[in-house]
């Protein structure tokens, strides 16, 4: 016989309690003579000795139902040896549990996790007596839930039915290393390595250094895989919002991509989306998906308030129902104000820097210009000093020679809180100010303003964009034939940019968004703090080219702006495990703001106190464990409310399993075991470990101890009325 709490042997010493009460009790007898004594004295003396066999029979069932009780809290098991195969004393082990959402599959019943906690708790009912067990929970991180190996295996149980699923993907090398790393730093004559998964290949990206890190002679490793292959899943594999303004009221274009992670043809596969948490606003069919292919699917919702939304697009549920359904947040808007820095003189008139920008950016008739969504502001150069930038989603410089160092101050601020600025150069730009002030010593462009390319008046002469092959978001539209063209503007003029190279903690990577014909840059930008830059190399009016008589200016202007608000709405959708960080309102500093997110009831939630982080009014909330809608609520006057979305790494959806090759390599470094929900683990590890697993005697033993002091009870009661 064996114990698998032997430490609690120890409460067999209790025994002592109903001894010494019953030594003490006898001590306080007091002799006193009294009359009719003598009448009594010949029955007591008659009965002295049952009723002392009576209180020893009571003694003897007090201390039995104490004994009963310590030998079923440490675990008796008969029929296992109390040492394992390489020597006497118990193993040290570390299991390994993966709780990626992949594990979330199931086949109706159980899922992958469900059993996978069902093999851990076996792994630690076969352990021998005097193991000590570290428990981690893995997936593309890996957290120690009993970092260091511990003797109360109890606990480890509890931790074990305790933990829960992720939706975060899978990385198998992260969680390998450091459980050879944790079992490496106690020696003991018997150490195992216990990794709990379903084998997912997608896991496995490194196979060879975590084949290598547990080809140890001293550790036996054991790859204990769950659940049947799944050779059928459709998942979405991404949701967005297709490249326009998200104005309250206008029908908003959604793109949806829906994978096949299959083996066979996925056909007429049902796609819906819903805005918060109303019905579905509009749903199609994609006729085909190819085994591993994807299809996108365009759908529309529209938004009848301004503020933050999520939309959710959903198919129907299978097997693995984590990638069923996907989830963003938007910022739907009724006033969206666009700042416009004229450097010409003649602001308002038609060849004006501005003057096609305004009715771009505002293309209805004057009279519904108040109703219209996007609302512009012109002002002279001067005026920025006594402008509020914040007031503004955009600020756009047309032709500005130079503005003030208090304005560039003012330009650098508010693009770290997530503003955008966008350049359009012009015959009156001062090229050195802006590649000193604004390119190298700001870091604000993402291009340095070079030579002027075409003569003044030379219309015969031009360049044009490019006609074909767009890569960038802002202008991808035009990859569409039916979308219309850009190569039929002419530039007449332009300046030469010259991409800006590396990035720096404020500035992200120059990126070209659009070409000429001869693969020089026309538009780039860059990300500076938490807002974006974009560079034009020609004009906003028709100074310098005819762009703005072309159907595809205000569509191109559009989605600038789009690209713009996309950077600061980024931080809305996050990925997941990632930090949310949200700039908010000055106003909100030092108030609470509540955080409620998938799963969480009415009034559960999670505190977050809004401060200053570098200058800036910040919400940190770090807890995004699971994809799908989150709401912050801020304890302001009135009540202020911001959703954001977190959303799972596609390529977790792949649900393909190691192959038999790697399976084979696997089984030369550690035991590869097939479980199923009739495999018997701890008693086929029992016997590895040198023993069979026998029969755990704890619930016998508390039945015993039950009957023991019902039947104490009883004889108590019975003697008294005899006494």
């Amino acid at each position: 016989m064996t114990f698998l709490n032997p430490l609690l042997l120890f409460g067999i010493a209790a025994i002592a309690a109903p001894i010494i009460i019953h030594m003490f009790m006898n001590r306080r007898i007091k002799r006193v003579v009294w009359a009719a004594m003598r009448f009594l004295q010949a029955s007591v003396l008659k009965n002295q000795k049952r009723m002392e066999i009576e209180d020893l029979l009571l003694l003897a069932l007090r201390c039995l139902v104490l004994i009963l009780l310590a030998l079923a809290l440490a675990r008796p098991v008969i029929g296992r040896v109390a040492d394992t195969g390489a020597g006497k004393g118990g193993e040290t082990a570390v299991i390994a549990l993966d709780n990626s959402y992949s594990m979330g599959q199931s086949d109706g019943g159980a899922s992958r996790f469900d059993q996978a906690r069902k093999v851990a708790e076996q792994v630690i009912d076969s352990l021998p007596s005097g193991s000590s067990v570290a428990v981690m929970l893995f997936s593309d991180v890996v957290r120690a839930s009993i970092a260091e190996p511990t003797y109360d295996l109890t606990l480890a149980r509890k931790v074990v039915r305790d933990a829960a699923l992720s939706d975060r993907s899978t990385d198998v090398q992260a969680a390998v290393r450091q459980a050879v790393e944790t079992i490496g730093r106690h020696a003991s004559t018997a150490q195992g390595i216990y990794l709990v998964t379903d084998g997912q290949a997608a896991g496995w990206k490194k196979f060879n250094d975590i084949t290598g890190m547990l080809r140890s002679p001293a550790v036996k490793s054991r790859l204990i895989l769950v659940g049947d292959e799944e050779t059928h899943n459709l998942g979405i594999k991404d949701l967005r919002q297709a490249g326009t303004v998200v104005a309250v009221g206008d029908n908003i274009p959604f793109d949806v991509e829906v994978g096949n992670f299959g083996e066979a043809e996925a056909k007429d596969v049902p796609v819906r989306i819903a805005v918060n948490e109303d019905p579905p606003c509009d749903e199609g069919v994609i006729p085909s998906i190819p085994p591993g292919g994807s299809k996108h699917l365009t759908l529309f919702a529209k938004f009848r308030a301004p503020g933050y939304h999520t939309v959710t697009a959903q198919i129907n549920p299978d097997h693995l129902p984590a990638d069923d359904r996907r989830t963003i947040a938007v910022r739907a808007t009724d006033d969206l104000r666009i700042l416009l820095v004229d450097g010409d003189s003649k602001s308002g008139a038609p060849d004006s820097a501005t003057f096609f920008l305004r009715n771009a950016l505002t293309p209805v008739p004057a009279a519904e210009r108040d109703q219209y969504a996007v609302k512009t502001k012109t002002i002279a150069p001067e005026e920025l000093d006594t402008t509020k930038l914040g007031d503004y989603e955009a600020v756009v410089l047309a032709d500005v020679p130079t503005i003030s160092p208090s304005a560039v101050g003012a330009v650098a601020a508010y693009l770290n809180r997530g503003g955008g600025l966008v350049v359009f150069p012009g015959p009156k730009t001062d090229a050195n100010f802006y590649n000193g002030i604004l390119g190298k010593k700001s870091g604000f462009l993402p291009a340095t303003l070079g030579a002027i390319r075409g003569e003044p008046d030379q219309t015969e002469t031009f360049l044009s964009l490019q006609g074909q092959g767009y890569s960038h978001p802002i202008v991808s539209l035009w990859n569409d034939p039916g979308a219309g063209t850009l190569a039929s503007a002419h530039f007449y003029r332009s300046f030469e940019l010259k991409p800006v190279a590396g990035h720096t903690a404020e500035a992200g990577e120059a990126q070209t968004i659009l070409k000429y014909g001869d693969g020089s840059p026309a538009m780039m930008e860059r990300t500076w703090g938490r807002g974006r830059v974009i560079l034009f190399a020609s004009t906003a009016n028709t100074a310098w080219n005819d762009l703005p008589l072309r159907p595809a200016f205000l569509p191109l202007i559009d989605r600038a702006l789009w690209a713009i608000l996309g950077r600061q709405d980024a931080r809305l959708n996050i990925p997941v495990g990632s930090p949310f960080e949200f700039v908010c309102s000055p106003d909100w500093v030092n108030k609470d703001a509540l955080i409620t997110g998938p799963g969480d009831k009415n009034g559960a939630g999670s505190l977050r106190r809004i401060g200053m982080q570098g200058g800036v009014p910040l919400l940190h909330f770090e807890e995004t464990e699971k994809a799908g809608a989150y709401e912050a609520r801020i304890k302001s006057d009135p009540p202020q409310a911001v959703k954001f979305a977190v959303q799972s790494n596609a390529a977790e959806s792949d649900l393909e399993g190691l192959s038999p090759s790697q399976l084979e390599a696997l089984a030369a470094t550690s035991q590869v075991i097939r479980w199923t929900p009739e495999t018997h683990l701890d008693e086929q590890l029992a016997r590895q470990h040198g023993g069979a697993a026998g029969a755990d005697l704890w619930i016998v033993l508390t039945v015993l101890a039950i009957v023991v002091a019902c039947a104490e009870l009883v004889l108590a009661g019975l003697f008294s009325a005899t006494k």
